[in-house]
């Protein structure tokens, strides 16, 4: 079906040729006789001619990329006269606006000259003459603008002409060549050596930084050391064995032919190759065994093809290489071997000490291609491994939640490049997007979803990546039924586990590209995976130890030892903005009598009353902490005495109106509040305590559940 499709496709492109060739006429015939000069403009036709002639030169572009071929021919000079049409209708359009367009030809027919073959240059030309003639004849333009622009572009043209001949240019051109010739040589050279990366490993598919060698160029690297150690062995055992030649033939990947890999000669007819497998020696070497020795060479006897004259060859001694695991040329089932060659000229026999020095050297030249093979082997490795220890490093290196989620992602991206990141946690019965990253990705960020829903809640319940193949086939419900993940071909959800098999999140990635997360990337991403579940446990006792280091346990509120450091701080601060900061001591109104009355169990739940009522008083950049038993300290930044005795009233009307409940009653509490001011009231930490416990002492004394600000007695 296949190809009855491109049969028919071909017959329809025949059929084209003519009415695409009329085309190109038409427009050609429509610039020559003004359809495009300004005021002639026939809006309709002019535009569907010139659409016409876009879309036909669209159809036939490819035509113009490489045109060798030396006879005329209607396939060849319909792309040519339908471009020569299309840029002439610009050119016309754009000149009355625009005199800079006379580039726009000049630089066409700089291009004609420069690319085409001499015999289909007429056409192009005998166009462009007659379409800037009719323009003369029908009076659109003078016979100095005719001159002017033939003469413009027939210096165009020849410019670039010279220059396309010149010495210069075709020395950059062959300097090109052959340096991209080189290059896919010891390209090939490298592969069939089995030189270059293939596997689809762990390693392998790693994506390669900057800061890492190329392995591609690493491989060609070690080719050349390989041809030259082959040059000197090979030199070498023509000396020893007293031989006209000594060669070895390596065969390519796909096992389809032989290649000479090196030869040491004293002759000078040597046929390059490449050479056909099976052919000559080569097929009776394949067929004999591991060596073949022939004293004297029958005349007739054309067995060696890397000379192009079969005479003057009195022995020939042929002996496989050694298999190795990276000899992957094959062919029908067979592994085709690497074959060292030596001849000369005279019909004596090979003496058994000789072939032992042929069947050593090839082992030679075997191990040193497996030595070769090993090495980049292990470098490729320890690239790969050194990727690995970075972006571990990097994760190893923080303690903090927010700090392990950060790497985490930094992380991923450099170990797998992919175009979305983000990382859910297990909160209770929902899912929580912890950090994400990408297209989207602010609106996920700090979102929660039930746990059933989604890929990720999936993933999540069945402690398994998913989709399986890690494909994404349009919108995608992956983190809830409200939220689709669109524009990726390649998704998958990893979940972290920890030790004990529970899942404490999910890791979810995807990327624009299909077939991205290879399976040797995806066993990348459960590696790391398992690395971030124990890191995010950690992370979290980390967390804890810092809240029961830095804050008061029944209270949640900071601790004294906390709020000094924080104090230190917030006053150096506001004393290079030269800001204020307002301290209010608070203390509880007979808070002993409650202990007493009540119970210290209902003491308690009075101080975590009072405490919930200071910490929402708070702004972010305040500082609230449980100063000592029933007294409480809080740091207003940036809040002046006005601003802060405005606080501190609204603190104790709320603490005034709240009702604590207990068995034997409704319960009521007042607190007591003292005030101190930076930089008014002294800008020194311990002035600023003494003088805010002075306040509170005369709010005491003034009979409590009252605010009292500092002052100089």
């Amino acid at each position: 079906m296949a190809r009855n499709r491109i049969r028919a496709g071909r017959k329809v492109g025949q059929a084209l040729r003519w009415p695409f060739f009329l085309v190109g006429m038409l427009g050609c015939l429509a610039v020559a006789l003004g359809r495009y000069e300004p005021g002639l403009w026939h809006f309709p036709l002019s535009l569907t001619l010139a659409v016409l002639l876009l879309l036909s030169f669209l159809m036939n572009a490819k035509r113009l990329v490489g045109m060798t071929a030396a006879d005329f021919s209607l396939e060849q000079a319909t792309p040519i006269l339908l471009a020569c049409a299309l840029v002439w209708v610009f050119f016309r359009v754009g000149s009355s606006h625009a005199p800079q367009t006379i580039l726009l030809p000049a630089l066409f027919c700089a291009w004609l000259v420069a690319t085409l073959r001499p015999r289909l240059l007429p056409l192009p030309l005998v166009a462009i003459v007659l379409m800037e003639s009719g323009l003369w004849a029908g009076g659109f333009q003078n016979t100095s603008a005719l001159a002017g622009n033939l003469a413009a572009l027939a210096f165009a043209a020849l410019g670039l002409l010279l220059f396309v001949k010149s010495r210069t240019y075709f020395r950059r051109i062959r300097r090109e060549e052959a340096r991209a010739q080189k290059a896919e040589t010891d390209q090939t050279r490298a592969r069939d050596l089995g030189l270059l990366p293939t596997a689809a490993n762990l390693l392998a598919a790693l994506p390669g930084p900057e800061l890492f060698s190329d392995p591609e160029e690493e491989g060609r690297s070690a080719a050349a050391r390989i041809d030259a150690g082959f040059a000197a062995q090979l030199e070498l055992m023509r000396h020893a064995l007293g031989a006209a030649s000594a060669a070895l033939f390596w065969p390519d990947t796909e096992g389809r032919e032989y290649r000479l890999r090196g030869i040491a000669t004293l002759r000078r007819d040597i046929n390059p190759g490449p050479y056909q497998i099976g052919a000559g020696i080569t097929g009776a070497l394949l067929k004999s065994g591991e060596a073949i020795s022939l004293a004297p060479v029958p005349a007739s006897f054309g067995a060696l093809p890397y000379y192009q004259k079969q005479s003057e060859v009195g022995a020939i001694l042929a002996v496989r290489l050694p298999e190795s695991d990276g000899d992957r040329s094959v062919e029908e089932g067979r592994r085709i071997p690497p074959i060292l060659c030596v001849d000369r000229s005279e019909p004596r026999p090979w003496t058994e000490e000789e072939k032992r020095s042929l069947h050593l050297a090839a082992r030679k030249l075997a191990l040193d291609v497996a030595s070769e093979r090993l090495c980049q082997t292990m470098a490729r490795e320890h690239g790969a491994l050194q990727r690995v220890c970075i972006a571990l490093r990097e994760l190893n290196g923080v303690a903090d939640l927010d700090q392990v989620l950060q790497a985490t992602v930094k992380a991923v991206g450099f170990l797998v490049h992919v175009d979305f990141i983000a990382i859910s946690l297990v909160d209770g019965d929902q899912h929580k997007v912890a950090v994400a990253e990408g297209a989207g990705a602010e609106k996920l960020l700090g979102r929660s979803f039930p746990s059933e829903e989604g890929l990720v809640g999936q993933a999540l319940k069945l402690n398994h990546p998913l989709p399986a193949n890690a494909r994404c086939h349009g919108p995608m419900q992956v983190f809830g039924r409200d939220y689709l993940l669109t524009g990726y071909a390649s998704l998958l959800v990893v979940p972290l586990q920890r030790e004990d098999g529970m899942a404490v999140g999910a890791i979810t990635v995807a990327a624009t590209a299909p077939e991205v997360l290879t399976p040797a990337r995806q066993e990348i991403l459960r590696l790391i995976a398992a690395q971030v579940a124990v890191k995010i446990d950690l992370g979290r006792a980390h967390q804890q130890l810092n809240r029961l280091a830095t804050t008061d346990g029944l209270t949640g509120l900071l601790n004294q030892r906390t709020f000094q450091h924080g104090f230190n701080m917030m006053l150096e601060r506001e004393r290079r903005r030269q800001g204020s900061l307002s301290l209010l001591l608070c203390d509880i109104d007979y808070f002993k009598k409650i202990n007493d009355t009540y119970g210290h169990p209902f003491g308690d739940t009075v101080l975590q009353g009072v405490a919930s009522i200071l910490g929402k008083a708070a702004r972010r950049v305040d500082l609230t902490a449980r100063y000592g038993g029933e007294e409480f300290a809080l740091l207003l930044e940036g809040a002046g005495e006005k601003g802060a005795v405005k606080v501190a009233a609204r603190i104790r009307k709320e603490i005034e109106n709240m009702v604590f409940r207990h068995v034997q009653g409704p319960v009521r509490v007042t607190i007591s509040v003292g005030l101190a001011v930076s930089p008014e009231h002294g800008t020194d930490k311990a002035l600023l305590l003494s003088r805010a416990d002075q306040a509170l002492y005369q709010a005491k004394k003034q009979g409590r559940n009252r605010v009292v600000v500092w002052r100089q007695e």
